[in-house]
């Protein structure tokens, strides 16, 4: 009774004796492990004992005899069922076994590999950059340009340039995270085969409207001004130079404008008479002008000549024949801008000259100033100005330039003598229906002198005083300037400023802006005035709102320059430049408006000049449109 009640022994009952299943599970005590073992048991039978259950041999040929076939069943650890890269042991059981899997490891058989970068309790693996994930663990790594801290979690940057110091050549050498770049000044790109820093031709992109001058660095826009055009604010970009003040233009083709042409006259007759025919001529004038040739008539053969002008504002009376020669001068001034209607006639034995109808002047003379030929008078009469070489005929030298008007003219009793007819299709012969006082820029052409700024008392010193009392028409404009061939050692201009209906006043050397006085209205009815002091060591600019002094580093430099071609020959010009390159200054638009200069003590007569535009009115200028005027 005892025997049968004792726990079975797996090596009594099974292998020194044959057990049946019922015997097996008495030794097992339960069936998972009894439904386990009987069929290896019997597999292990067939093989060690001859002629039973033969077809489970070929299963046991692992073991040396029955008792290690049969003591081997009842381990589940054998043969391994574990991943044998992931565990650590194998723990047996009944009918079952338990895989310990080594860290990293996961699964019944530790056949899965624990993702560690993936860890939400472990964000990343606890690495700063790269976390790399291998079988049964993993491994931090940095990026390129970092190095592992000894912790081989975290990274530290590179600081290539303190390590390479001449890694980036002539350029500079910036440390970034991971990298290093190699960085130019504006204007200029890295050459990573050269090392070193190129120049951008920007103008090669086609970054500006107009003109693009590249230079080392950078590059500048510039637009054609001589054709109205102005820089933008983006600064690429050309518009329009607009009007600000608009001028009433308004002319009549009944007014001839004495003053069309520079050099010549502006309108030549030629009169053939009967033999009693004398010299007369009557019309309406008004110029602010105070000297100049009003009418010159001489004979065919220039033997005798009669010349009627304006000195000091007064009539002047000329003439020569072969009798005689004289100068008289005299009445009342003419020269205040109103109408005054002027009539010169030729009696028996004097010359009468009336202003408004009133006598002023009476002149002797013996004979008749023209002589007939073959019973006919044959005179040929010249408008403002004098035929060529008349001027050194004079019996008093006389600026032949005169800005004026004529009109209801009369001569030699033949009424306008076609006159109308032949200046009505020409416009710039005809003149403004109203004008002021001033000399007038429209905008279209310079005038030229030839002044000497050397300082007397001292060779080596220059002076340039210079008063200006101005009305823009237009906004951007060159006022004065100093040429020295194709450069500009000294400009004054105005721009269009950023501020709306406002203008800024720029004194430049060559193409760099001394000095700027922003935000001011000029476009008025009312003349602004400036002045403006400049030597080798000081530059000074007044205005009624403020004086502006520089005194920069800058400034001496840009003063040494003008001092230079200041000891050189400079052209003076008015209104503009003459053709040169639109980069020699910042701003190349002539000036549109009345402007009057006063260099160094002495006013500017534009009749004086070298050149002059013949659009350029010397002594009148357009009024200011009505309804426009700004306040």
């Amino acid at each position: 009774m005892f025997e049968e009640t004792k726990k079975g022994n797996l090596e009594r009952e099974c292998i020194e004796e044959l057990c049946n299943k019922e015997e097996a599970r008495e030794i097992f005590e339960n069936d998972p492990e009894t439904d386990y073992f009987y069929p290896k048991y019997l597999g292990c039978l067939g093989s060690f004992r001859a002629g039973l259950f033969t077809a489970a041999r070929q299963s046991t040929d692992a073991y040396p005899d029955l008792r290690s076939c049969v003591t081997a069943i009842p381990d589940q650890c054998s043969p391994l069922p574990c991943n044998e890269d992931g565990y650590k042991s194998c723990k047996d059981g009944r009918a079952t076994f338990t895989c310990i899997c080594k860290p990293g490891w996961q699964g019944d058989k530790c056949e899965y590999d624990i993702n560690e970068c993936k860890d939400p309790a472990n964000v990343n693996g606890g690495c700063s950059q790269i976390c790399d994930n291998t079988p049964g663990s993993y491994r931090c790594s940095c990026k390129s340009g970092f190095l592992m801290l000894l912790n081989k979690k975290d990274c530290k940057d590179v600081d290539e340039c303190s390590v390479m110091p001449d890694i980036c050549g002539t350029a500079v050498c910036k440390n970034i995270p991971g990298d290093f770049e190699c960085e130019c000044a504006e204007g200029y790109k890295y050459n990573p085969v050269l090392k070193s820093c190129e120049d951008v031709d920007e103008c090669s992109e086609n970054m500006c409207a107009q003109l693009c001058v590249n230079y080392p660095g950078g590059y500048s826009c510039y637009c054609d001004g001589k054709k109205g055009f102005k820089l933008a604010q983006d600064h690429k970009s050309c518009e329009a130079v607009p009007v600000c003040l608009p001028l009433n233009l308004d002319k009549n083709y009944e007014l001839l404008h004495l003053a069309e042409q520079f050099v010549g006259v502006v309108l030549y007759l030629k009169f053939r008479l009967p033999e009693i025919t004398r010299f007369s001529a009557e019309f309406d004038f008004r110029t602010y002008d105070s000297a100049g040739v009003i009418l010159y008539a001489e004979s065919l053969d220039r033997s005798a000549w009669f010349l009627i002008a304006l000195r000091d504002g007064k009539i002047e009376i000329q003439f020569k024949n072969e009798f005689t020669t004289k100068i008289t001068t005299g009445g009342k001034v003419i020269n205040d801008g109103q109408w005054n209607m002027v009539s010169v006639e030729e009696l028996e034995h004097s010359i009468s000259v009336k202003i408004a109808k009133e006598a002023v002047m009476n002149i002797n003379k013996p004979e008749s100033l023209f002589m007939p030929t073959n019973g006919f008078l044959e005179t040929k009469v010249y408008f403002a100005g004098l035929p060529r070489k008349a001027e050194n005929t004079l019996i008093r030298p006389i600026n032949p330039r005169l800005d004026g008007c004529i009109r209801g003219w009369n001569l030699m009793d033949q009424g306008a003598s076609g006159i109308k007819e032949i200046i009505q299709e020409k416009q710039n012969k005809h003149c403004l229906v109203t004008v002021e006082k001033g000399s007038y820029y429209p905008g279209s052409g310079v005038a030229q002198f030839s002044i000497d700024y050397s300082n007397i008392s001292n060779a080596e010193d220059w002076q340039v005083n210079a008063s200006l009392n101005i009305r823009p028409s237009a906004g951007t404009g060159v006022m004065f300037a100093l040429v020295s061939g194709n450069t500009v050692p000294f400009a004054l201009s105005l721009v269009d400023s950023a501020s709306e209906k406002l203008q800024d006043i720029l004194v430049s050397v060559e193409n760099m802006v001394m000095f700027r006085i922003e935000a001011v209205s000029l476009c008025s009815s009312q003349q602004f005035h400036l002045e403006l002091r400049v030597n080798r060591n000081n530059l000074e600019l007044f205005t009624p709102l403020e004086k502006g002094v520089t005194s920069s580093e800058n400034l001496k430099k840009q003063l040494a320059i003008l001092d230079k071609a200041m000891k050189g020959t400079v052209t003076t010009y008015l209104g503009g430049l003459p053709d040169i390159p639109f980069s020699a200054t910042p701003v190349n638009a002539f000036y549109n408006g009345c402007m009057e200069v006063n260099i160094n003590g002495v006013q500017l007569d534009l009749d004086e000049a070298v050149s002059k535009h013949n659009d350029i009115r010397a002594h009148s200028c357009p009024s200011v449109l009505k309804n426009t005027e700004k306040s």
